[in-house]
């Protein structure tokens, strides 16, 4: 059952890749995570949110202010779900610095995300993970844009009770590496590439001698786009995404000894074929894709040998936004897929079988709207009851916007 929720959220992170637009450099700054959710959770329009994934962006969204409000965490209650803030500066012609604040609720899955496989929670008396600074620096080198991204987060706690020599300390960290480019092949085609490292890790450390704990995951994310302009309607996107997941963990093996023990590893390829057809306010976005992800566990104290495998196809990601006046902008996008789940599990020597169909991530239409007044967007996800309800509206409790993002371009 861990694998299986374990497979689809990691299959729904990692179809939110980075991506390429049509007519990059007439990008607006403007955007978030609640523009592409509203599209139907498009991988293949280009948005800020995507500075995440590739720092190399910091060189388009230059003097850009933006991050999410999040969703709702309760009636008037601080702190909603999802919430973060970056900012980037151009500091000459070349180079722009930046930096990205997110918490442990990250909803994409570059190095802001914390604790990806939940390697901190297996490790007793650990804080988890929170608070996760990046730092980011995009260099021009004349067709091509380079972006590196740094970030690192950690928590310790320390007991040393009065009277006691017995001093219980535990700890977790991550450290995350990103280096991106964007590159121009030719006059109607670019390189979108990425890739980034994940180093999560917790230590606990008993009075006992012998019996400190460690755990460890090594996570890697290769994500690719080929951007090319058709027409000047037409652009055509292929991508494709990778990721890779494995780590380790000290179990007791005595009363007064560990052994380290290998975790289930995960494997997850996608890849896409979309387009983009924009005729004036309006922009068409779009495509299939295929998913396949796959967790393996050896035999060992920590369980008996056993996969499960996620195949996707088709995935669909449709969205059109269209730009209804200076200051308003309507969206609407539709999710759907069909796949197929298989388990294996070995157990004394003999292997036990099952199957299902699967629908993940769970389908249906999205609503979105954008607000503009002048340098500042605020983009936010519409509750669909809303839609439904009409004049039940009026004096109702419901929550109108589901997610909130909001940016500012610095004159």
């Amino acid at each position: 059952m861990f694998k299986r929720y374990l497979l689809i959220s990691v299959l729904t992170l990692s179809l939110i890749p980075m991506s390429f637009a049509q007519k990059t450099d007439k990008m607006e700054k403007t955007g978030g995570y609640a523009r592409i959710l509203g599209m139907g959770n498009n991988p293949y329009i280009v948005d800020p949110f995507y500075v995440t994934v590739n720092p190399a962006w910091g060189a388009y969204y230059d003097h850009f202010v933006f991050g999410d409000l999040g969703s709702t965490a309760g009636a008037f209650a601080a702190g909603g779900v999802g919430q973060f803030a970056s900012f980037n500066f151009r500091v000459n012609s070349d180079l722009t610095l930046g930096a990205l604040l997110s918490r442990n609720d990250f909803n994409g899955f570059g190095i802001a995300r914390l604790d990806p496989f939940g390697i901190v929670a297996q490790v007793p008396q650990t804080i988890a993970l929170n608070n996760n600074l990046e730092l980011l620096a995009t260099l021009n080198l004349g067709n091509t844009v380079v972006g590196l991204g740094v970030a690192y987060a950690s928590t310790s706690r320390e007991q040393d009770p009065a009277g006691s020599t017995d001093k219980t300390t535990a700890s977790a960290s991550q450290i995350g590496i990103n280096l991106g480019l964007i590159s121009k092949l030719a006059s109607n085609m670019k390189l979108d590439l990425a890739a980034s490292l994940m180093l999560p890790g917790a230590s606990f450390e008993p009075p006992s001698p012998g019996l400190t704990i460690e755990g460890s995951n090594t996570v890697i994310n290769v994500a690719g786009r080929l951007f090319w302009d058709y027409s000047s309607k037409l652009a055509i996107v292929p991508t494709v995404n990778f990721i890779l997941g494995s780590g380790s963990i000290d179990v007791p093996s005595t009363a007064t000894s560990t052994k380290t023990e290998d975790l289930p590893s995960t494997m997850v390829l996608v890849a896409g074929l979309g387009i983009n057809y924009k005729v004036g306010d309006f922009l068409l976005a779009g495509g299939p894709a295929f998913a396949m992800t796959k967790v393996s566990q050896d035999s060992n104290s920590l369980g008996n040998e056993s996969s499960t495998s996620n195949t996707i196809f088709p995935l669909w990601n449709l969205g059109i936004e269209w730009k209804m006046n200076d200051w308003f902008v309507a969206r609407l996008g539709y999710i759907a897929s069909t796949g197929s789940q298989s388990s294996e599990t070995t157990v004394g020597g003999e292997t036990g079988e099952s199957s299902q169909t699967i629908f993940v991530p769970a389908p249906g239409a999205t609503v979105g709207i954008g607000f503009r007044l002048g340098s500042f967007s605020l983009d936010a996800t519409v509750n669909e009851d809303v839609l439904r309800q009409g004049l039940a509206n009026i004096g109702g409790n419901g929550p109108t916007l589901a997610y909130l993002s909001a940016s500012y371009a610095l004159p």
